[in-house]
Parts: structure tokens; C-alpha cells; sequence
């Protein structure tokens, strides 16, 4: 079994509908998950913290830390509303066909 957790849970992920210990059948799926996790956190929350995940073999650790304070925060929480990509993934959607290798 592999497991996500989460250091710290601010106000941002207790609002955001992330669950915080979860757990995977394989580390690839675990590797993944908390990948998008780790910048989702850090694109849409408050920008107060810096959101890093660490990974220890079998569990990986999403620990936060202070943002330092920038006279440009405003600008870059601005231009993240602005934003219009959208990082997660649809279950529902099929992958496509063909063998697909990154490998090439």
C-alpha cells in the first residue's frame, strides 16, 4: 500500500476537497496523484505557503512552508486567477489508442 499525506492541512486544502491520507495499490499511481496535488496546491491556493512534496519509498509527504512576503505577490495571485489552465485528470475520458511510447 502506498500513502499520500499531508504535513500541515491549512484552511486552503480543508476547503479545497483534497483528502488528506490517501492511499494507492501501486507507487506509480501514488507518484502521480501526489505530482498533481503539489501543484495544484500551489497554483490555487492563497499563496501564503509553499506546498513541496517528498517522497520516502512508500509514503510521500506533502510538507508546507511560508511563502517569504514579495512586494509582487499581488501581481502573481493576479495572474493566477487569470489562468486559464486547469491541471487534473478526467477518469472518465479514454486514452488514445495506437501503443503511445513516449520512448518514441
Amino acid at each position: 500500500m502506498y500513502t499520500i499525506e499531508i504535513e500541515n492541512e491549512c484552511s486552503c486544502f480543508k476547503k479545497s476537497g483534497f483528502e488528506n491520507n490517501m492511499t494507492f495499490e501501486s507507487r506509480e499511481d501514488m507518484i502521480n496523484k501526489a505530482r498533481v496535488m503539489e501543484c495544484r496546491m500551489n497554483q490555487e491556493f492563497c499563496m501564503k505557503h509553499f506546498f513541496e512534496a517528498v517522497d520516502y519509498d512508500n509514503k510521500i509527504i506533502i510538507h508546507s512552508s511560508l511563502r517569504p512576503v514579495d512586494d509582487d505577490d499581488d501581481d502573481i495571485r493576479e495572474l493566477m486567477r487569470r489562468n486559464p489552465v486547469t491541471i487534473g485528470f478526467d477518469d472518465g475520458e479514454t486514452p488514445p489508442s495506437g501503443g503511445g511510447s513516449c520512448a518514441g
